[in-house]
């Protein structure tokens, strides 16, 4: 039987880390379920000469960021130039006066450092939502910043709950903490730095050139079930390869091991964790709870792309402030025609018109492309939809609000993200929930010692303390687990 001493499961930036930080000398294998390398990072060839990350965009901060300092020496950081505008429309086509929106965001941001610091107060019940908190005090405080603001600040609140949803990867506000919203440490530096074009694909391949040849990497290969054996002190690992078509052409092999380092999503666990280590009952008993506790929800993106733009020059960022009564949008005939053979439903129409709320246009090509960003359950809808169904709602609902013909500035192509349909991934990334509190997170990345000595290890963004939900949080989870498995290895 293949025996290793180290099996890595996961090749997301995790993974890579793990197998970067053991180096060439320890004999270990990075198993990866799916066909490529860089799990929850995914770029794409969009058009010829220009790639977009269905994934990972960005990087969040600068300062003592291991991220940020590796892209920063592959040259692939888009530097800083203007600041672009943002377009604020309301559901009437009214423009708003950009002071205006840069006192409602001046308020906002106010109130959420307000959130933050609320954590450690033991007096806040892990269970109080962060809907709850802002429902007490977003309106009142925009109100009383801005009194204005007073036929638009309902429509302000939707946008800022929209865009939270997808900040924090929940499927809906009154499933995050409030207790444990400041648990996530902002690093100084610009919060979202962008990539020039390639996007995250550079970082990806300096950390798999890491790997000192191709043998140490098996894709298509999904681990299943994990036995400790106690009479060799070693880990049984059965893996079935999904490199052939149907089920039943599924190879299944085994290998031993001395130690596993598992980065697979906190998704995947959700779903499989139970059943691949069914034969540790005490592993189970450990994590079952954390894994559980812990949210995971999905967000998705639709990437629009146009032969030119036809929105303001200048303009970085187009946001949607939907009235509460607002008309609804009259789509083409040909989209209402294809609606209706498709037999898809309106209320599914409707609650991913309602989730439409922000087009930004990509910053690192000259080729006009729009990134519309989804979450709650409009971004598990829009998954069972076409690309163009998806990209013609949002195209068509955009030149509503723009008041402008949606036949004249057609797109040349769609694509969409379908991270919840990835029975890999199941999802964006973590958060801290209601259910869930900091001891959750100990639990995840806490080691299985069987017989005293660390055997798997649980490295990924959601093991991160201060930096889950980002690359930076699972790079440096991987480098964790790798320098703790080599302490042990080096006694």
């Amino acid at each position: 039987m293949e025996s290793v001493k180290v099996i890595i499961v996961g090749g997301g930036a995790a993974g890579l880390a793990a197998a970067k930080t053991l180096g060439s000398n320890v004999d270990y294998l990075l198993i990866e379920a799916q066909n490529y390398i860089g799990g929850r990072i995914r770029t794409i060839d969009a058009v010829p000469n220009v790639t977009v990350d269905l994934g990972a965009q960005f990087i969040h901060g600068e300062t003592n960021n291991l991220l940020y300092e590796i892209c920063k020496s592959l040259d692939c950081i888009l530097p800083v130039t203007d600041i672009k505008k943002i377009l604020a429309i309301t559901s009437d086509r009214t423009i708003v006066d950009p002071e205006i929106i840069r006192q409602v965001l001046i308020v906002w941001e106010e109130l959420l450092d307000e959130a933050r610091s609320i954590f450690g107060d033991t007096t806040i019940p892990k269970n109080y939502p962060l809907s709850d908190y802002l429902l007490e005090h977003l309106k009142q405080r925009l109100l009383s910043a801005i009194p204005s603001l007073d036929n638009l600040v309902d429509a302000f609140c939707d946008f800022f709950n929209k865009g939270e949803l997808i900040e924090n990867g929940c499927f809906k506000l009154s499933d995050l903490s409030l207790a444990e919203y400041g648990s996530y440490e902002y690093l100084n530096g610009l919060y979202e730095i962008e990539f020039k074009n390639g996007g995250y694909r550079p970082f990806i391949s300096y950390m798999k050139s890491f790997i000192p040849d191709d043998n140490r990497i098996r894709l298509n290969s999904e681990v299943i079930r994990v036995k400790y054996l106690k009479e060799n002190h070693q880990l049984l690992v059965n893996i079935r390869h999904h490199d052939r078509t149907s089920e039943q052409q599924q190879q299944i092999s085994a290998i031993l091991c001395d130690h596993i380092i598992w980065t697979s999503s906190l998704g995947y666990l959700k779903e499989n964790f139970s059943s691949i280590f069914v034969d540790e009952i005490e592993l189970i008993e450990q994590k079952q709870d954390a894994i559980n506790n812990l949210g995971f929800d999905v967000i998705n993106k639709v990437i629009m792309i146009y032969e030119k733009s036809f929105w303001p020059e200048n303009v970085g960022d187009i946001i949607l402030l939907q009235a509460q009564k607002q008309k609804s949008i009259e789509f083409s005939n040909s989209l209402k025609n294809l609606l209706k053979t498709e037999k898809i439903d309106i209320q599914l129409i409707n609650t991913i018109i309602e989730a439409i709320h922000r087009y930004v246009v990509l910053p690192s090509t000259n080729i006009p492309i729009l990134i519309c960003w989804f979450g709650g359950p409009a971004a598990v809808l829009l998954e069972d939809l076409s690309e163009y169904i998806i990209g013609q709602i949002c195209h068509e609902v955009l030149c509503y609000y723009l008041n402008i013909s949606f036949k004249l500035n057609p797109l040349i192509r769609v694509l969409k993200s379908e991270w919840y349909k990835n029975k890999f991934i199941r999802g964006s990334y973590s958060y801290y929930s209601i259910k869930s509190s900091t001891k959750d997170g100990e639990q995840l990345r806490a080691t299985y010692a069987p017989d005293g000595i660390p055997r798997i290890q649980f490295a990924g963004e959601a093991t991160s303390a201060r930096a889950y939900s980002t690359v930076h949080g699972a790079l440096e989870s991987g480098i964790r687990e790798s320098n703790i498995l080599l302490s042990i290895m080096n006694k």
